[in-house]
């Protein structure tokens, strides 16, 4: 009996040890229905809304190039510390943030393989830990800029991987879009850079709707085109302007040589001739502005 019980727990305990190892396949593997993966995926699960469901609090999908080999060194700064390491080899597709009151959006980004330590930038709070456990911690001072981040829960050294966002796209009503690493978001607005990072869109097509981007080409035909236009007409008249004047000081010199006043009227005569352009000018501007 004492055999039948000890064979008896023996099998029991290799059951439960496998239905815990994890299941490889070296074969491929076809599955002709849905498939709905995740901690919170229940029998009779409704795929009315698509044949493969993803089904969990934290949703993923991580790309794992085996054969690539990661960048140069990178650093993703927080709030008061920050991360150096190496990005490349993963990719990661993340559906909202996984922080409790998190972003609700989706992002793609690059991924470190393994996690790197977490580093003050000179800012980052040392917290107390002498005492009884408290939520938060009290902050006694701050860490010097290159050594250990502190864990806010037991005051130790933690690490964290390295997470580039590559595009992030905000869930809310008035979300925004950033695209490219560094790129931040803000509400109703697509952002390629950030403050100090700076990039161009190129390759856009001529605008045609009212809310349509206007690209360089276009200004260049239309606002500064009009504008050069204007200068044209201005420099005409100011030559007109100078040519009378020409005209009139040989005119004023001819008259003074003959010394003779008969003539004086001939230079007074050429005043009109001079303001004419000028006139024209006036004329020209009251006539764009209304």
């Amino acid at each position: 009996m004492k055999l039948f019980k000890y064979s008896l727990f023996v099998v029991c305990a290799a059951a439960a040890s496998a239905s815990n190892a994890d299941q490889i396949r070296a074969d491929d593997m076809v599955v002709q229905g849905n498939l709905c993966i995740g901690t919170d995926c229940v029998n009779d699960e409704d795929f009315s809304s698509g044949v493969l469901k993803l089904k969990e609090n934290n949703l993923r999908i991580r790309w794992h190039d085996s054969t690539a080999t990661a960048g140069g060194p990178v650093r993703q700064t927080f709030v008061g510390t920050y991360v150096d390491g190496e990005v490349g080899q993963s990719w990661r597709l993340d559906a909202n943030q996984s922080s409790n009151g998190g972003d609700n959006g989706l992002y793609i980004s690059q991924m470190s393989l393994v996690d790197y330590p977490v580093y003050s930038d000179g800012s980052a709070p040392d917290y107390d830990c002498s005492g009884a456990p408290a939520n938060p911690r009290p902050i006694i001072g701050t860490i010097p800029e290159g050594d250990p981040a502190e864990d806010p829960s037991n005051c130790l050294p933690y690490s964290e991987p390295l997470q580039l966002n590559v595009l992030a796209m905000n869930g809310g009503l008035n979300g925004g879009v950033s695209l490219g690493i560094g790129a931040e978001i803000g509400d109703g607005e697509v952002r390629l850079g950030n403050d100090d990072l700076k990039r161009r869109l190129v390759h856009v097509a001529r605008a045609i709707a009212d809310s349509d981007v206007l690209i360089k080409e276009q200004l260049d035909q239309g606002l500064f085109q009009a504008q050069q236009v204007r200068l044209n007409e201005i420099e005409a008249l100011i030559t007109m302007a100078e040519n009378e004047l020409e005209v009139l000081e040989q005119e004023v010199a001819t008259s003074g040589s003959n010394g003779s006043g008969g003539n004086g009227g001939g230079g007074a005569a050429g005043w009109p001739l001079l303001l004419l352009p000028l006139a024209a000018l006036k004329f020209r501007n009251r006539k764009t502005l209304a």
